[in-house]
């Protein structure tokens, strides 16, 4: 596998993050203990052992960062980095992006 690329196999790179994306994986990968993880958008959360209570500080850090008011909801599902990604930034303001 080459570096940066996502080991699912989907051929994505980190690379593919648009500027507020790569924000917001920069929140993730501060609160994994594998920093060294490729986050690219198919990379499954289980490949990088992101669990709940990294994703409470991400929350945390994204509400402080801009604003945001983040309403995850009992059972939304984030399966890979680009589903919790895709939830996180949809919970900016579009004035803060």
């Amino acid at each position: 596998m080459i570096a940066g690329q996502d080991p699912s196999g989907a051929g994505a790179t980190e690379a593919d993050w648009s500027p507020l994306e790569a924000r917001v994986v920069a929140l993730i990968r501060s609160e994994i203990e594998d920093k060294s993880a490729v986050l690219a958008r198919g990379t499954t959360r289980d490949a990088v052992a992101i669990d709940s209570i990294d994703i409470v500080h991400v929350v945390f850090a994204l509400e402080e960062q801009y604003g945001a008011v983040v309403d995850l909801k009992p059972g939304m599902k984030f399966d890979t980095v680009g589903d919790l990604v895709d939830a996180l930034v949809s919970f900016i303001p579009e004035h803060r992006r």
